[in-house]
């Protein structure tokens, strides 16, 4: 069940990257029960981003989207972990309140290496299915 949820959330966060486009928090949720934790959920959707790429390399998980457009809390926290110098490029150091422009400037960069991601992996794909 739990490999099905996985894969489910990589389809999702996959096909979003292949269509320029981006699954909502509500999307992502109701891929779960109502009982399921929030903890169990995001460990999910850490598995299925890993699975889609090196996280210290791009992090499909910038295609959830918040109300505003903006990703989450989680993503944040994960792009700094693993991309801290990139981070603090954009962002400043984390003792700053982090401005929604310069979120907005870090996600937009993100997104597109995802797309771009996604095109290169679907072109080649189609390649070896030729």
């Amino acid at each position: 069940m739990e490999v099905e949820r996985v894969e489910r959330i990589v389809v999702a966060l996959r096909r979003a990257a292949e269509h320029e486009r981006l699954v909502s928090y509500q999307r992502f949720h109701a891929m779960f029960g109502a009982s399921d934790p929030l903890t169990a959920r995001y460990d999910a959707l850490e598995r299925a981003i890993a699975s889609l790429g090196e996280v210290s390399n791009i992090d499909y998980g910038v295609l959830l989207a918040l109300s505003n457009g903006l990703p989450g809390p989680d993503f944040f926290r994960r792009y700094q972990k693993h991309r801290y110098a990139d981070y603090v490029a954009v962002m400043g150091p984390p003792i700053h309140r982090q401005s929604i422009k310069r979120k907005r400037l870090l996600v937009e960069a993100e997104r597109r290496r995802v797309y771009e991601d996604a095109r290169r992996k679907a072109s080649c794909h189609a390649a070896e299915t030729a």
